[in-house]
């Protein structure tokens, strides 16, 4: 089964009207961090609770799971996948088009 990393996985996409912004990331091996943008199609993180100064571009594809009792993003995949990650641009703002 093929899954395209920029939109969400069934049954794992948020409530149309809500944001993830300040929601708490979650990979399978400890905290990544926290949403500093909800793009639709990615997650901007604050992974500077795991590396100082950093900031993370999360696929939404990668989004397993979102508690939004608890404010939360769980992964499907440990924060080493996601530290060959590009680096993402200052002012990063826009969705990608399609």
């Amino acid at each position: 089964m093929s899954t395209d990393l920029w939109e969400y996985r069934p049954g794992s996409h948020p409530a149309a009207d809500l944001t993830l912004v300040g929601y708490e990331v979650h990979a399978t091996d400890g905290p990544l961090g926290r949403v500093e943008q909800d793009a639709g199609d990615h997650l901007l993180v604050d992974a500077s609770a795991w590396v100082p100064g950093n900031r993370v571009l999360v696929p939404v594809g990668l989004v397993a799971r979102i508690d939004h009792l608890n404010l939360a993003v769980h992964l499907d995949c440990p924060r080493a996948r996601l530290s060959s990650a590009p680096p993402t641009a200052e002012g990063l703002t826009a969705p990608r088009t399609r």
